[in-house]
């Protein structure tokens, strides 16, 4: 196996893809060993990461030469960034990359075994783990290689969708053997089968066979939808994800010959398929009705539903009140958002158009509707970079599209002009929090202090840390003096008080810490970095802080509580001991053992203490 390159990791550019919260759970579950069957296979590492639903989340990573191209996991985390278990994983082979197994690919693997080898290695396979046996199936179906590129008028045909019925069947109930409370954390891992199936469809597309393409995303939909009363949906995993196939289906459906009379019989279809969706909250199959209505001329254009958010209103603080963040939308759009359906028509033409290498009407269609990066993306990918800059400069409105073109410039080698970019992106709407922390590293790295400095503070200023924190001041240098108080007051008016305590603990102004642990409905992970940090310099604060925080996790009766409340009593004693009072702990342990002593689940915790 030849040498694979990849960026070493480290925690910063780790920190860099996921929230406060996330990244110290994640370094938490690393540093106690919650991660297991860990590996790397080529450039992507996968592992199991204890969790607190289920026993265990799966997770993925696939690296590259630029660090993190993308990850993954089971849980149903969706807050924007990466989710602490995902960080435990990163966390891990960034630290202790020899402890990684190292996996062969797959086609190295198997190099050496015969025909016959292979056939009683798969024969046997199927028996041991028969619920391979669907997924072998429609993989037997899926398109060869030598019929991409065929013609669209060529014959259509029909193919056997029962493999595909069955797949679908099997993958909606694969779930029927577990508790409902169980079965609820695993419907993110039950959408990643379904995805496979689409995926199944879009391989057809690619090979020009959009009927069978069809037929495969209508069985999908269709079986979901007739398996959807045997899932816990509370969460809108399957829902969304069937709103995302819509999109697929519209391109599909673009990629067809379809007469008037064929184009009306499937808009029928779809519109009864849509009608049953409906009851479940799925409503991104309007897409797909548009495309079959409207085909490629220009459907009647409607005002979308919903809140209309005026011109001058900040879109940041909107997404903050519903929770949303930047990693919450892909780069062309998700399975939902904010889109109408005919901004999602457009992207399904433009991806049809993509697919069949139509570019002069891909950048006409693009600058008519207004598709401003993809336009600049195409023209980079023609080598017209000088083109794509100035028009991405010129046309550009939010900072996470500058940051995309940004981002592929570097790709392409032309890091001058994705600082320029970056640096326009800066002064558009929008989060900038993604866009700021890449572009501080890069100006930084080009000696160009002031412009890291003004990339730092943007991130900061809407996901602040104490890293960042650290980073502003050090750039900053002799105007430190004057720019504190303003950075302060920037993280003074964050939701989040963790980064504001872990700021004030580094800067060792221990009475504003305890001032903002001290704070009505303050967060308990607030409440316990602040009492670690202070066991030496406040250690009376320390003792009433803590032995509060364990009487409330007692007094509730969960016995599933009790090892956090003993964990709050040995930062008790530990401030206790510092300040010469080990007699008053005693006593104080004592008299809680004596209280409880009917609870032997928490008898057993204060035994150890």
């Amino acid at each position: 196996m030849g040498a694979i390159t990849i960026a070493k990791l480290t925690e910063a550019v780790i920190r860099a893809g996921a929230n406060d919260k996330s990244f110290q759970r994640g370094r938490e579950l690393y540093r106690g060993g919650a991660v297991s069957n860990a590996a790397i296979q080529g450039r992507t590492l996968s592992g199991e990461c204890e969790g607190n639903e289920s026993p265990f989340y799966k997770v993925r990573a696939e690296l590259d030469d630029g660090g993190i191209r993308s990850a993954s996991c089971t849980c149903l985390y969706d807050f924007g960034g990466y989710c602490k278990h995902i960080v435990a994983l990163l966390l891990a082979y960034a630290q202790k990359p020899k402890q990684f197994t190292v996996r062969r690919e797959p086609a190295e693997l198997l190099a050496g075994l015969t025909r016959e080898q292979l056939l009683a290695l798969v024969t046997k396979l199927l028996r041991e783990q028969p619920d391979l046996y669907e997924w072998v199936e429609t993989a037997l179906t899926l398109p060869a290689a030598s019929v991409k590129g065929k013609s669209k008028t060529a014959k259509r045909k029909q193919m056997d969708t029962a493999v595909y019925r069955r797949r679908v069947r099997a993958i909606m109930h694969s779930l029927d053997h577990m508790r409902m409370s169980e079965a609820y954390w695993h419907v993110g891992g039950l959408t990643g089968e379904l995805d496979g199936v689409r995926r199944s469809a879009i391989e057809f597309l690619d090979a020009g066979d959009a009927e069978s393409a069809l037929q495969i995303l209508l069985t999908l939909i269709q079986e979901s939808h007739d398996g959807f009363d045997y899932i816990d949906d509370s969460n809108g995993e399957l829902g969304d994800f069937l709103s995302g196939v819509g999109e697929t289906l519209a391109e599909v459906i673009l990629s067809l010959d379809l007469n008037e009379e064929e184009r009306e019989d499937l808009a029928s279809d779809l519109d009864e398929l849509h009608d049953k969706l409906g009851d479940y909250g799925v409503e991104g199959l309007s897409v797909a009705i548009a495309a079959a209505e409207h085909g490629w001329d220009e459907a009647p254009r409607e005002k979308s539903a919903g809140r209309a958010v005026e011109e001058d209103e900040d879109e940041s603080e909107w997404d903050d009140e519903l929770g949303f963040e930047d990693d919450d939308f892909g780069q062309f759009g998700a399975s939902w958002s904010h889109d109408t359906p005919e901004q999602a028509l457009t992207r399904a033409k433009l991806n049809v158009l993509e697919r069949q290498g139509r570019t002069d009407d891909y950048l006409v269609l693009c600058v008519k509707e207004g598709e401003h990066l993809r336009y600049a993306l195409k023209l980079c990918d023609l080598s017209r970079v000088s083109e794509a800059v100035s028009h991405g400069l010129k046309h550009l409105t939010v900072a996470d599209e500058a940051l995309l073109l940004s981002q592929h410039l570097r790709e392409l080698g032309q890091l001058g002009e994705a600082i320029k970019v970056g640096e326009r992106g800066l002064k558009l709407a929008g989060r900038k929090a993604a866009l700021g922390e890449w572009l501080g590293p890069v100006e930084e790295a080009q000696g160009r202090g002031p412009q890291a400095l003004e990339a730092w503070r943007a991130a900061f200023s809407e996901r602040p840390s104490l890293a960042t924190y650290q980073t502003i001041k050090r750039l900053a240098g002799s105007r430190w003096g004057r720019l504190k108080s303003e950075v302060m007051a920037s993280l003074e008016k964050f939701y989040d008080k963790q980064p504001l305590a872990e700021v004030l603990l580094f800067e060792k102004e221990w009475d504003a810490a305890i001032k903002v642990a001290d704070q009505k409905g303050a967060y308990h992970t607030v409440v316990e970095t602040v009492a670690e940090a202070l066991v030496p310099h406040r250690p009376e604060w320390v003792i009433r802080a803590s032995i509060k925080q364990a009487e409330d996790l007692i007094v509730q009766t969960k016995s599933n509580l009790y090892p956090a409340a003993a964990d709050w009593l040995k930062r008790a004693k530990a401030a206790y001991t510092k300040s010469g009072r080990t007699s008053e702990w005693q006593k104080y342990l004592q008299q809680l053992k004596e209280q409880y002593k009917r609870r032997p689940a928490l008898q057993a915790q204060l035994a150890r203490l």
